[in-house]
């Protein structure tokens, strides 16, 4: 587990896909990671709200948080995950 007080915030992204890639990446090199979602309507409350023209996805923020120790090699292994796509 990735503690509050030892993590350190890697990338906010908006789409699932890319972070999809970015954890597909941490975890082939070995390095855990923890994310938080913020944001988006719940439930019956996007039923209601339905915003058309603006894709379910962009109602979310993904905050992906890796141990700090880890930073560096996770940034490194991020990044061509991030350009190819």
């Amino acid at each position: 587990m990735i503690s509050i007080f030892t993590r350190r915030e890697l990338v906010v992204l908006a789409s699932q896909e890319k972070l999809s890639r970015v954890r597909e990446a941490l975890s082939a090199a070995g390095i855990r990671s923890a994310v938080r979602i913020r944001g988006g309507a719940r439930g019956a409350e996007r039923a209601r709200s339905g915003i058309t023209g603006v894709r379910p996805d962009a109602l979310y923020q993904y905050t992906v948080y890796v141990h700090r120790n880890d930073f560096e090699r996770a940034r490194a292994a991020m990044g061509p995950a991030l350009r190819n796509g």
